[in-house]
């Protein structure tokens, strides 16, 4: 970003981190070409996704959609902080669902890879996009999961176009996703469960699913549960057979030493702690 472009935006910037609405609408009023400047990677209405921002009102929110912010970058953003009342507000807006603005993938692809189970139920109503079993899974949508997998766990359609890329997201990249059915519903199972989607991995434990299924780098359902601090998951998964003793490919780490680096101090984090650790016993 120039200097020019720099001194430009910061009575808006200032006044978005203040929470000033009138100094916001007339920072934009005076220079309009702000609302979409970016401050690094981001524009003002980008960077009110980010966590260490924190919450913008949705005033502020109004007053950059009026000023004509582009909105579907922001929607993918809101998408992957589970920001749900922002994909509604953006939504309601017109953003585009579909587009694919950031890391090539759509905002619902992109909740569902970082367990923002919150902003994936409101993006779902604006459906899947990209047709897939995984992306289904992930969304809790049990009966098109159940069109895809009979009761016996076999393909009972083409699982669709897209497969998870996890390097898109920032993790380390994997393999190449293979057709091989089990595999395909190992990774719809894997994604239901790192999504907290209960009655999904229900019916594919039932189904016969590999409770310890690991397409991407030997990361097992248990292995992103503990990740994304989903205690009830980690439990059912545990009282499902789960291995505790798994080392996943990129850390080399076991559901003890996930449990450990993931421990934020929340109530949940210590609850999955001593899941883990009676399991070890």
């Amino acid at each position: 970003m120039s200097v020019g472009a720099d001194e430009r935006i910061q009575p808006a910037l200032h006044a978005l981190l203040s929470d000033d609405v009138d100094g916001l609408r007339a920072a934009l009023g005076a220079d309009p070409e702000v609302v979409n400047l970016k401050v690094g990677d981001n524009t003002l209405l980008e960077l009110t996704t980010q966590p260490d921002v924190g919450h913008s009102s949705s005033e502020i929110i109004d007053v950059l959609i009026s000023a004509g912010a582009a909105l579907d970058r922001a929607l993918n953003l809101a998408g992957c902080w589970n920001l749900p009342d922002l994909c509604a507000q953006l939504l309601a807006a017109g953003a585009d669902p579909a587009a694919r603005a950031d890391a090539g993938i759509t905002p619902l692809e992109s909740a569902a890879m970082h367990s923002s189970a919150e902003a994936a139920d409101v993006l779902v109503k604006h459906g899947l996009h990209r047709q897939t079993l995984w992306l289904a899974a992930a969304s809790g949508l049990l009966r098109w999961v159940q069109g895809w997998v009979a009761v016996d766990g076999t393909l009972r359609a083409d699982p669709g176009p897209y497969r998870p890329d996890w390097a898109a997201v920032g993790r380390a990249a994997g393999a190449r996703p293979r057709d091989d059915p089990t595999e395909v519903v190992g990774e719809a199972f894997v994604f239901a469960a790192l999504n907290n989607r209960h009655a999904v991995v229900d019916y594919l434990l039932g189904a016969g699913v590999d409770v310890d299924a690991r397409p991407y780098r030997n990361t097992t359902a248990l292995h992103f549960a503990i990740q994304f601090r989903r205690s009830d998951m980690v439990r059912r998964l545990l009282d499902s057979g789960a291995s505790v003793i798994i080392e996943d490919g990129t850390y080399r780490s076991n559901a003890a030493g996930w449990a450990q680096a993931c421990d934020d101090g929340s109530r949940e984090a210590t609850t999955i702690r001593w899941l883990v650790r009676a399991a070890h016993r």
